[in-house]
């Protein structure tokens, strides 16, 4: 079976997560990147960021370097916002063929509750499977992460048998 990890990430923690991921299912990795970047301070990140979520922008993506529809399955991990997926995963998302490619989703959350977040990606993702909750890096909880995209990929590779 021929994955695909595609993530967004700001900070570094769900690129993190992405590459562990990817190395561990033998999976290729793509970057979202939007057309207009995001500030460099992180205060302005979190009002940009969150009003785009709020405001329910999609922003323009740049190009995609892999071509989903080459792929058998879409792996997703996004950082939570407002307690939402980032816009630009709803920008890739609009895409209904690699949506529905996607099993799996690994999402990033700096301690929030991700309930809304798995909500509002299920109603756009008619095949998902999995799901993991994973903590920005600054948590002392985040030693699990390790363990839970140990199991994560597991499962991933479980329903694909």
């Amino acid at each position: 079976m021929k994955r695909l990890v595609v993530y967004y990430s700001l900070s570094g923690n769900t690129k993190n997560a992405a590459e562990k991921i990817a190395g561990m299912l033998d999976a290729d990795i793509m970057k979202l990147e939007t057309v207009k970047p995001m500030p460099k301070s992180f205060a302005a990140q979190i009002i940009v960021g969150g009003g785009q979520v709020a405001l329910k922008h999609v922003p323009e993506i740049k190009p995609l370097e892999k071509d989903p529809a080459q792929y058998d399955e879409i792996i997703l991990g996004t950082p939570i916002w407002n307690s939402k997926g980032v816009p630009a995963v709803n920008a890739f998302l609009k895409d209904k063929d690699a949506a529905a490619k996607v099993t799996s989703v690994f999402i990033l959350s700096g301690g929030g509750e991700i309930g809304k977040c798995v909500d509002a990606l299920a109603a756009q993702l008619p095949n998902l499977k999995n799901k993991v909750s994973l903590l920005d890096k600054k948590h002392e909880a985040s030693k699990e992460n390790d363990t839970k995209i140990s199991q994560f990929a597991d499962a991933v590779k479980a329903g694909a048998e």
